[in-house]
C-alpha cells in the first residue's frame, strides 16, 4: 500500500535531534507532534532538524496520524496533552478546534507567515498555520482513457460508466467529491442525497480508502477515479500508466494543512512551536516539500513547481488562481450519516 499523509497510523515514526554539549542536557525539551505516519513526515523531520541545530537539547518527536485515539487522549488530558503540536487539515482541524484542544497560533510570530498566498490563510480557520496543500482531481489510465475529463460534470460521460471508482465517504476525498459533485450540478454542497443519487449513475466500484482506490487502479480494476494529488503522483512516479487531470466546476479543489498547537502548551514550548511553522515556510523547506517523493502544493508566494510535480499541482497562474476549497464547516458534521447511506446505496 502506497500511503498518502491521510493514513492513519499508530506508533512511533521517528525522532530528530542534534547532539547537544554536556553542559546544555539540563535544558533538553522534547516536542511531541502528531505528524502523517508515513515517508511524507521527512519534510517535518527536515524543519525538527533545524530547529534542534538552532537550539541545542531541543528534539521534535513525531508520532504517526492523527487519530480518534489520539484526539480522546488530549481531551482526557485535562491540560496536560501529551502532544505539542501536529500537521492538521479540513476537517480535522474544525473538529478538534470545536471540541477546545487547540490555542490559536499568533501568526505574527512567524515572520515567513507573510509570504503564504492568501487564498490559504482562511483555512487555517484563524486558529493554524498554512504549511502545505493538498489538490482533489482526477487520476486515470492512459493506456484506456483517451479523453480524459476536463471538469466533475464530465465524469458523468456514459463511457466511464462501470469502470470509474469512487472510495467511501469516511475518507476526506470521499466526502469531498460528493460536496464537488453537487457544486458541478449547481446544487448545495451539503445536498447529499442528490450527490449519492448522481454517483449511482455512473455505477462505480468502490474502494475503501484512498491508497486501495489508487491500488485498485494499478491492477486495472478500475480506468477512471477521483483521487489525491499525491497518491497520484506516487503511482505515476514508479512508471505506472496514470495521469491526473487537474479538474475544474469546482477547482482545482485543495486542502491545506496546517501546523497547530494544542491548548496549555507550556510556554517555553509556544515559541518553538511558532519557530517551527516558520522553518516549514522557509523557501528551502517549501521547495524541499514540493519535490519528490513528497510532491506536496506549497503555499509560500514565489515557490517555483519542480518539474515532476506540474502534472499534479496547479502551476499556472490561471491555475493557482482558480483553486478553491469546500465549505469543510457545512459537510463535515454530515459524515456519519452520509456514510451510513454509501454503505447502503453501494454495498456489493
Amino acid at each position: 500500500m502506497k500511503p498518502t499523509r491521510r493514513t492513519v497510523i499508530g506508533g512511533l515514526i521517528g525522532t530528530v535531534a542534534l547532539a547537544s554539549p554536556t553542559i546544555l542536557r539540563a535544558q533538553t525539551r522534547e516536542l511531541v507532534m502528531i505528524g502523517y505516519g508515513n515517508e511524507q513526515d521527512d519534510p517535518l523531520k527536515r524543519a525538527g532538524e533545524e530547529l534542534a541545530r538552532r537550539h541545542p537539547g531541543v528534539t521534535l518527536t513525531i508520532i504517526g496520524g492523527l487519530s480518534t485515539e489520539a484526539l480522546a487522549q488530549i481531551r482526557a488530558a485535562r491540560g496536560n496533552s501529551p502532544y505539542h503540536m501536529a500537521v492538521m487539515g479540513s476537517p480535522a482541524i474544525i473538529n478538534a478546534r470545536d471540541e477546545g484542544v487547540l490555542e490559536p497560533l499568533d501568526l505574527s510570530l512567524i515572520p515567513n507567515a507573510a509570504a503564504i498566498e492568501p487564498k490559504f490563510l482562511p483555512f487555517a480557520y484563524g486558529i493554524g498555520c498554512p504549511i502545505t496543500f493538498e489538490g482533489i482531481g482526477v487520476a486515470y489510465n492512459t493506456e484506456v482513457i483517451d479523453t480524459p475529463p476536463t471538469t466533475w460534470a464530465e465524469l458523468w460521460n456514459p463511457a466511464y460508466a462501470g469502470r470509474i471508482g469512487m472510495v467511501r465517504p469516511q475518507s476526506n476525498l470521499g466526502l469531498g467529491v460528493l460536496a464537488a459533485t453537487n457544486l458541478a450540478f449547481d446544487r448545495p454542497q451539503d445536498d447529499m442525497t442528490f450527490a449519492l443519487e448522481k454517483w449511482q449513475e455512473l455505477d462505480p466500484l468502490v474502494g475503501r480508502s484512498p491508497p486501495l482506490l489508487q491500488q485498485m487502479m494499478e491492477r486495472g480494476e478500475i480506468d477512471i477515479a477521483p483521487l489525491w494529488h499525491v497518491n497520484t503522483a506516487l503511482a505515476a512516479a514508479a512508471g505506472l500508466p496514470i495521469a491526473y487531470a487537474k479538474v475544474t466546476g469546482p477547482g482545482p479543489l485543495m486542502l491545506p494543512s496546517n501546523v497547530v498547537q494544542f491548548t496549555n502548551t507550556p510556554n517555553g514550548t509556544r515559541e518553538l512551536v511558532h519557530e517551527f511553522a516558520d522553518i516549514m515556510l522557509e523557501q528551502d523547506s517549501q521547495e524541499f516539500a514540493g519535490s519528490a517523493p513528497y510532491y506536496f502544493g506549497t503555499v509560500r508566494e514565489g515557490v517555483e513547481t519542480p518539474e515532476a510535480a506540474r502534472p499534479f499541482v496547479p502551476t499556472s497562474p490561471e491555475e493557482r488562481a482558480s483553486m478553491t476549497s469546500l465549505d469543510w464547516p457545512l459537510i463535515a458534521p454530515l459524515r456519519g450519516q452520509t456514510v451510513e447511506t454509501f454503505d447502503r446505496m453501494f454495498a456489493g
